[in-house]
């Protein structure tokens, strides 16, 4: 009798070891299963916020130097550039240079060059123009290739294109009515 009541008792701890280890491998399991989608979404969400960044900083510059007359693309040292008027002769410009957003405030006579700016976020491309009198198209290439584009309305700067008809003579009050 006492060796029927072993032999079960052996089984009992076999089962319970086998359930304990079924158990320990679908934890684990679902554990990696669970890491793996978290660094997916941590891959995809880093790949989106340098085109995201980019286009923020950019816009939320334009909107701190909305004033009349103060927003113009230009060029520095030869390169593309939103030129902003920061007051006492200084502008910001921001622009594109050897695969980073760059930034530089200086004097527009000080003769500085591009490579003196500031290195904010690494992209692939930036590209700027007029869309219309009041809105800069921004197009961000990010670094993985991937283009975003965004409008920046400019609320009380108007550009006035040269190629523009009957503007010449009128306000700024009188083209905005224009359009």
């Amino acid at each position: 009798m006492n060796k029927n009541r072993l032999k079960k008792h052996n089984i009992d701890i076999m089962f319970l070891m086998i359930l304990f280890l079924i158990f320990t491998f679908s934890a684990v399991s679902v554990l990696l299963l669970a890491v793996n989608s978290y660094k997916a979404v941590v891959v995809s969400n880093e790949k989106n916020s340098n085109t995201r960044a980019a286009t923020a900083y950019i816009r939320e510059k334009v909107r701190q130097h909305d004033k009349s007359g103060s927003i113009d693309i230009s060029q520095i040292d030869g390169i593309e550039a939103i030129k902003m008027d920061e007051g006492e002769g200084y502008y910001l410009y921001i622009y594109y240079l050897d695969g980073y957003l760059m930034e530089l405030e200086a004097k527009d006579d000080a003769g500085v060059t591009a490579d003196f700016g500031n290195q904010l976020i690494k992209i692939n491309n930036l590209e700027f123009s007029w869309k219309n009198t009041q809105l800069i198209e921004v197009e961000v290439e990010e670094a993985t290739g991937e283009k975003r584009v965004v409008d920046i309305g400019v609320k009380s700067a108007l550009y006035i294109d040269d190629n523009t008809a009957d503007s010449e003579g009128l306000t700024e009050e009188e083209v905005a009515n224009e359009n």
